[in-house]
């Protein structure tokens, strides 16, 4: 595997692309743009449909219920079917919205859905906008239960993913350029002893990030040009360049989880980023994991 291996999918030019979501039953890959309230869904012949929203749309993820998605929308959770565009109201909503956004979120495990909030930057025509810093929070959200939080004054929460054994949650801020751990115990959905993982990282910040079958993590670094493969001990293992500024988040999918799949963003970038905001594919020697499913 060399960065050769690097492909442009399709040069969308999303102003955020974000939330990476691959579909096994349908092979087909979903993602957003959070600046251009969009969801894209990529299927196997390669063919591109976009569907808009009224707000961000921010983190995605599969549910328990074929061909419904779980969104994460500026304010709050929808489900949503890409068959019907049928969009129902999940029950969650961020009380501190338009002040506060949701952003990077994933299934647990269990079937919990995690999800973080950010001042927001977008303004209501998707333009940037000066945000606040320490207003983010981290929630979990359980299907008959009471949403509860588990992190307060954050920056920008980014990284919401586990360990292949399940044992280990982790977790970032891209302001302060920190990936935690925690253990993670799968039964009770609960996380407990913080600790620093990957931090200071001098390209970049930390933007979302996956998890492969050896437990390495590969963290999109957003204005560090590249992917950062990090093992389960905390060490750079490789870097992955990219040839734009930007890069935003990625999955694992194809028919063997060998396709990495890595969004990135033109926000904040010249007209010399040409491919910022393009859809890019990386082919693995060693697999990732298929995502789990939100039971929300």
């Amino acid at each position: 595997m060399s960065d050769a291996d690097l492909q442009c999918i399709s040069p969308i030019g999303d102003r955020c692309g974000e939330a990476a979501t691959w579909s096994s039953s349908e092979q087909a890959l979903y993602w957003c743009d959070v600046n251009r309230f969009l969801i894209h869904r990529m299927g196997a012949d390669g063919g591109v449909k976009s569907w808009f929203f009224k707000e961000p749309v921010t983190a995605l993820s599969l549910t328990d219920t074929e061909g419904e998605l779980l969104v994460a929308l500026g304010s709050r959770l929808i489900l949503w079917r890409a068959d019907t565009n049928e969009r129902r109201d999940q029950g969650f909503h961020l009380k501190s919205w338009p002040k506060v956004r949701l952003n990077d979120g994933r299934a647990a495990p269990n079937g919990d859905f995690w999800v973080g909030s950010m001042a927001n930057n977008v303004g209501p025509r998707g333009e940037m906008v000066e945000a606040e810093r320490g207003l983010g929070e981290l929630f979990r959200v359980r299907r008959g239960a009471p949403t509860t939080t588990h992190k307060s004054k954050l920056g920008i929460s980014n990284t919401v993913c586990w360990s292949p054994d399940e044992r280990t949650f982790y977790f970032g801020d891209t302001q302060e350029n920190m990936i935690w751990a925690y253990d993670y115990d799968s039964d009770t959905g609960e996380i407990q002893n913080e600790r620093p993982f990957f931090s200071g990282y001098e390209r970049g910040a930390p933007d979302g990030s996956t998890v492969d079958s050896a437990g390495c993590l590969w963290n999109c670094r957003f204005g560090g040009s590249c992917v950062v493969r990090v093992t389960p001990e905390g060490r750079i293992d490789r870097v992955l360049e990219l040839p734009v500024r930007n890069v935003t988040t990625c999955a694992f999918g194809g028919t063997d989880f060998r396709t990495l799949f890595i969004t990135t963003a033109s926000i904040l970038t010249d007209e010399s980023d040409q491919l910022a905001g393009s859809l890019f594919t990386l082919d693995t020697t060693t697999p990732g994991l298929d995502g789990f499913k939100a039971h929300v």
